[in-house]
């Protein structure tokens, strides 16, 4: 619990934690906090904080929270993101708000062309700064950060490496590290099973999907393609007669919004989307998608199906599931392609399809 404590003193922060472990209500207290201190005034407000986040759900997900923490409040939020019309988001913002969420380009956008006062914000955050940097924002975010008058720097992610401690040196010269739990690590609530399914029985996602045993909603289901999440959502309905919804980037901003809200107030039990077995999936990306099946220490279960087209993740993913502690297919611990990794005393698990 240091982190809560030294935001609220001011201090400026990189906090290393596991995906899923509450983080966001970390910054989003401290952010809140200092908003209610202001004094109140007929005048319009400018923003006291900006939060910085690399996609549209999870900006979403912030300032869903920061709704909810500042309810009651004199706490209002504008979201600034691609998909809305632009003169909304103005609107906002020139009446008055005291956190803006967004992403760094739209943001820039609407600096360059638009008379946004800045001047008073105090509190810059940047959440899952890894995958900002993996997204080439790492130079717009520093755009900003010029145009803002010293603020405090809170800095959040799963994951550290080497070029995230020289972007927290060049935002502040006193930057506290903290690390939870183990960052760069699965997060210890999920459990995770692998399965080793040839391409050509990739069917056995239906019989997850009606077993007693596995099927625990809500269910999150990655794929590589947005075609494949259109699709596996209408062959899971049509196998299974659960209520699917599918996510992906070809929806419009409003479509993707309305997924997710039918998705978190328990209208449908299973949605279905982009972002883990692409050509582009990493281990770093695992991670952050495995801790989504754990949110605030909650326990969760991830399911992933491997064969030999994902021969290139082989070596990095057994060294994941060895950490977690999760059986590793015989298959895949027999590859080639896993290479010469020492496995332990630990017995393997066979996860073959039963």
């Amino acid at each position: 619990m240091q982190v809560i404590p030294s935001s609220i003193s001011n201090r400026s922060l990189l906090v290393s934690r596991d995906t899923g472990s509450g983080k966001i209500a970390y910054f989003l207290v401290a952010i809140i906090a200092r908003c209610s201190q202001r004094e109140q005034c007929t005048s319009k407000r400018g923003p006291l904080a900006i939060v910085l986040a690399p996609t549209r759900e999870l900006r979403l997900q912030v300032e869903d929270q920061s709704n909810v923490l500042g309810k009651g409040l004199p706490f209002k939020t504008a979201l600034v993101v691609g998909g809305d019309p632009l003169a909304h988001q103005i609107y906002r913002i020139e009446n008055g708000v005291e956190l803006i969420v967004g992403t760094p380009g739209r943001l820039i956008d609407l600096l360059m062309k638009h008379n946004v006062d800045l001047k008073d914000v105090s509190m810059f955050v940047l959440d899952q700064v890894d995958c900002l940097l993996q997204r080439g924002f790492r130079d717009q975010a520093m755009q900003i950060f010029r145009t803002l008058s010293c603020p405090q720097v809170m800095m959040f992610s799963a994951t550290v490496h080497p070029e995230i401690e020289e972007l927290s040196n060049s935002l502040s010269n006193n930057m506290i590290h903290i690390s939870c739990g183990n960052p760069g690590k699965p997060n210890k609530s999920v459990r995770q099973v692998v399965i080793w399914v040839e391409p050509n029985q990739k069917k056995k996602i239906f019989e997850i999907m009606t077993s007693k045993k596995h099927f625990k909603p809500p269910v999150v289901v990655f794929v590589s393609s947005r075609v494949g999440a259109d699709l596996l959502s209408k062959a899971i309905t049509a196998a299974t007669s659960l209520e699917v919804v599918s996510i992906h980037g070809e929806q419009t901003m409003k479509e993707r919004r309305e997924g997710l809200r039918r998705f978190l107030t328990g209208e449908v039990y299973v949605v279905v989307c982009t972002g883990i077995l692409g050509r582009a999936m990493d281990i770093l990306k695992d991670i952050h998608q495995v801790g989504r099946a754990s949110q605030m220490g909650e326990e969760g279960v991830a399911i992933v199906f491997v064969n030999e087209e994902d021969r290139k993740l082989f070596r990095e993913l057994v060294q994941v599931l060895k950490t977690a502690g999760a059986p590793i297919p015989r298959e895949l611990s027999n590859s080639k392609f896993t290479g010469s990794i020492s496995l332990g005393k630990r017995k393997l698990g066979s996860l073959a399809p039963s």
